[in-house]
């Protein structure tokens, strides 16, 4: 797999676009868990994932899990920059009337391998899948992004040695590390650090990158993909909450915050990313 950079870039600042217009639209969101992941999304949907406008719906392809359902917004507006997902669909998303895109997504939706949001369950769902493509001995990946606040729940921390025991190397774990979750900083709320070496010392490799760096994330997320090592693999991807939108970067609020149309209509109207990437 080759990495066109400039087309991932380009790709992302379109599906950033897509998530403050429907922020704006729809007046709700997880908006800033939703910029963090961009990237991350932008390099799995355009060559990482094994996935393609004709099997969107099937089991016998790579699978990825968005544990942290609450950034569903993230996952529709890359599904419909590809053109996996009706323009008309999309913009259907958070509105009142009856929608299958709810903040949450869901299954039956196409692109969409897991119904998530209930957190501390989407790696479980991950092991399962890896589980059964293992056991199958089929060549397919399972990717699944989890938050970081997302690990003050012990099913993660109990799924750890499960993966370990049954020897997945077709499973992927990526950590979007923001640093922050609803209540505040994690280090504040239930302390993660040093975040590494708990994940070596429960036997995964790990791998740390900047996840706002497109050429890192997809190096990391292909190389995750032909190793044959017999060991799970956690990405801690470094990311920062509402990525793209100074005023709400790194802010508790984010969490949950609109957007108001001012700040807006200034990010659309601009280029999210420039020569030397995404803007500092």
């Amino acid at each position: 797999m080759i990495c066109d950079e400039k087309y991932l870039m380009e790709f992302a600042s379109l599906v950033r676009k897509r998530i403050i217009k429907a922020t704006l639209r729809a007046g709700v969101s997880h908006i800033g868990g939703s910029l963090s992941i961009v990237e991350i999304l932008t390099c799995l949907f355009n060559g990482i994932l094994g996935i393609d406008g004709e099997n969107l719906s099937s089991r016998t392809r790579d699978q990825f899990v968005l544990s942290k359902g609450h950034a569903g917004l993230a996952l529709y507006a890359t599904l419909a920059e590809k053109g996996y997902l009706g323009e008309e669909l999309f913009w259907e998303y958070g509105w009142e009337k009856e929608t299958p895109l709810g903040i949450h997504p869901e299954l039956g939706i196409p692109g969409i391998d897991a119904a998530t949001g209930s957190l501390g369950h989407g790696l479980a769902l991950g092991i399962g899948f890896a589980l059964a493509f293992s056991m199958q001995k089929k060549p397919f990946h399972v990717f699944v992004l989890i938050g970081d606040g997302e690990l003050n729940e012990g099913t993660n921390w109990e799924c750890l040695p499960l993966a370990v025991r049954y020897k997945l190397d077709n499973l992927t774990l990526i950590i979007d590390r923001n640093g922050l979750q609803l209540s505040g900083y994690t280090e504040d709320m239930h302390p993660l650090d040093p975040l590494q070496e708990k994940f070596i010392a429960f036997r995964w490799n790990v791998q740390e990158v900047n996840g706002h760096n497109l050429r890192m994330v997809w190096d990391a997320l292909s190389q995750a993909k032909i190793r044959n090592d017999r060991i799970p693999l956690a990405v801690i991807a470094h990311t920062v909450k509402g990525k793209g939108i100074e005023e709400i970067e790194n802010k508790v609020e984010s969490h949950y915050c609109g957007i108001p149309q001012k700040i807006a209509e200034k990010y659309l109207g601009a280029a999210l990313y420039g020569e030397a990437g995404l803007r500092q």
